[in-house]
């Protein structure tokens, strides 16, 4: 290599200089532009780390036990809405054995009025005088009415109607932070 320096001359030893201190410069200049952007991100990074608010995430264990507790929810909010439908039809099944119990005795009222009726026509044939064919002819027709009513009295009895079946309540489970409201 030192036979190599000698050979040059000045004028190539110096641009050969230049040439490595350009290409030193531009290296520099590299490294300081990456330096700046690096100085940036880290301070960027920081500044947003400073400004970001707190946020607390729920930890995973805690998360499991809330969607426990969604799912007994649902499940009870479900035997709930049975628990409505079932009643409203009780409600209804109710309605109906009332307006039944009422049919029964309006029949029993109706068969009871047509009796006295019967009774007071022969009680009014043997006070009049002549033919009894009349007495015969509404009496025919009243046990025809009588036998009616009876037929409706035995089908409105064959008419399944509900009681009202032993009902059962729902118990969630005790959860924190939430409040039940006590019956009085």
């Amino acid at each position: 290599m030192r036979h190599e320096d000698e050979e040059l001359s000045e004028s190539q030893r110096l641009s050969m200089l230049e040439a490595t201190v350009s290409t030193n410069r531009v290296g520099l200049m590299i490294m300081a532009v990456s330096a700046v952007i690096a100085i940036s991100v880290a301070v960027t990074v920081a500044v947003v780390n400073i400004m970001r608010p707190d946020i607390s995430y729920v930890e995973a264990r805690e998360f499991s036990r809330l969607q426990g507790d969604v799912e007994i929810l649902k499940e009870a909010a479900i035997a709930y809405e049975k628990s409505v439908n079932k009643t409203r039809r009780i409600l209804d099944a109710s309605n109906a054995s009332a307006l039944k119990a009422l049919m029964l005795e309006q029949e029993q009222s109706y068969q009871t009025h047509l009796n006295a009726l019967k009774q007071g026509m022969r009680e009014l044939a043997k006070m009049i005088p002549g033919s009894r064919t009349w007495l015969d002819i509404y009496d025919e027709q009243m046990d025809i009415a009588l036998e009616q009513s009876r037929a409706r009295m035995k089908r409105l009895a064959e008419i399944q109607t509900s009681e009202l079946p032993d009902m059962k309540s729902v118990t969630l489970p005790d959860l924190p932070g939430v409040k039940t409201i006590e019956e009085p």
